[in-house]
């Protein structure tokens, strides 16, 4: 692995200085769902990465003609598998692990893993209790480990393109409409009928497994924002509830959600999300405003709605003459692929610097998002994410029930 130093694991997973080892860095991914198998995927395909185990408790995931399907020619040679983290991290011969797991299994793999000197790349939601969060971001700075949550939306080339756009600008609206429907939820590879969850393996439509909709989902487009604006300062929630008679193999998330960010920077983001049963077609639309004019997406690129010119103008400006098409460098660069290629070489170099988030960055993206959850609870309560993050009243929001 790249780098001045490195660490290396004795078994047991004692981390221990090292000299400097070329590329690839080695890493092994925990949970092979379907985030896993993208990034598997991906990283099969990056040079200096090198996958050297595989861990899963289903053994059925770990078979290669299954990953075949997902990853052309994809063969498991030397690489390991475990259907036990602790055997995988025992094993040691990592540097980095991605954690792909359902957001409520976490079970302090990610502080082993700093523990014993290991790069984290955590796929979002990391956890559904902001006070877990908290435990791993405390482990992970404690460590020096490099880090990372899976936002690979701050990667796509739109975004980029529409973050170099408008940081000259004044924003102070947005808005996110999200038409889902609970059909369009994909079926998981977690055996979640064994566990206590959905018989239909479909855990995204639990809100025991996933946090609600604008946990495991709607914290994409808040972080999206977030890369444009910065972060949340307060939040404002209300859903509409399902009925019990309408609730089918645990998909209990509600029907709606209307949340309402505010940002340090004056923005106030409104997301509108929905998951409907026997619908089958959803669609959206997404505008950010700034104090002269806004910005949409078009044909898949972004355009941007403003009068440049003498003012006022003689005659009233065409809708032609207003819309600007933004260049987007790199337009069919993969978002996931991308940052994986960022986190690799971030592990590699030991420069976080490279990565457009850190697991601690993202923490106020979690805390918005577990925050919106509560002020729903509250009815409609507006939540100051600082108090959100420490005060009691807020305690059994954020800590995690003993089990």
């Amino acid at each position: 692995m790249g780098g001045e130093f490195a660490v290396d694991q004795h078994p047991g997973g004692t981390p221990v200085e090292r000299s400097v080892l070329a590329t690839p860095v080695r890493i092994g991914i925990v949970g092979l769902g379907q985030r896993a198998l993208q990034h598997l995927k991906c990283l099969s395909g990056i040079p200096a990465a090198e996958i050297v185990a595989l861990c899963d408790p289903f053994p059925e995931n770990l078979e290669e003609e299954k990953l075949q399907g997902y990853v052309d020619g994809f063969t498991l040679g030397e690489i390991r598998t475990h259907t036990s983290f602790t055997d995988m991290l025992d094993a040691g011969g990592l540097d980095a692990v991605y954690f792909c797991i359902p957001p409520n299994r976490h079970d302090g793999e990610v502080i082993a893993s700093t523990k014993a000197g290991l790069g984290i790349f955590a796929e979002k939601p990391v956890s559904l209790y902001y006070d877990e969060a908290v435990e791993m971001d405390q482990a992970i700075t404690a460590s020096g480990v490099i880090a990372c949550v899976g936002f690979n939306q701050r990667h796509v080339p739109n975004h980029e393109a529409i973050r170099d756009f408008v940081q000259d600008k004044r924003l102070v609206m947005a808005t996110t409409v999200t038409n889902g429907t609970l059909e369009s939820h994909s079926v998981k590879h977690t055996r979640t009928e064994d566990l206590g969850g959905p018989g239909n393996r479909v855990w995204a439509a639990s809100a025991a497994w996933s946090g609600t909709t604008v946990v495991e989902a709607g914290i994409h487009q808040l972080d999206t924002m977030r890369y444009w604006a910065g972060d949340v300062a307060w939040v404002r929630a209300d859903y509409v509830h399902r009925h019990a008679d309408d609730i089918e193999d645990g998909g209990d998330n509600p029907y709606a959600y209307s949340v309402t960010f505010g940002f340090e920077s004056g923005l106030v983001y409104n997301l509108l999300m929905s998951r409907l049963r026997k619908t089958f077609y959803g669609d959206g639309y997404s505008d950010l405003m700034w104090d002269r004019g806004h910005l949409k997406i078009e044909g898949g690129s972004p355009v941007a709605y403003y009068y440049e010119g003498p003012y006022p103008p003689q005659t009233q400006p065409s809708q032609q003459d207003l819309r600007h098409e933004i260049h987007v460098p790199e337009p069919t660069r993969d978002g996931t692929r991308h940052i994986s290629e960022c986190f690799v070489r971030a592990v590699a170099s030991g420069d976080g610097s490279i990565m457009r988030n850190t697991f601690h960055s993202s923490m106020n993206s979690h805390a918005a998002v577990l925050a919106a959850n509560a002020s729903d609870q509250l009815g409609g309560q507006k939540i100051d994410l600082n108090s959100f993050a420490r005060d009691a009243e807020y305690a059994r929001f954020r800590t995690k029930p003993s089990t």
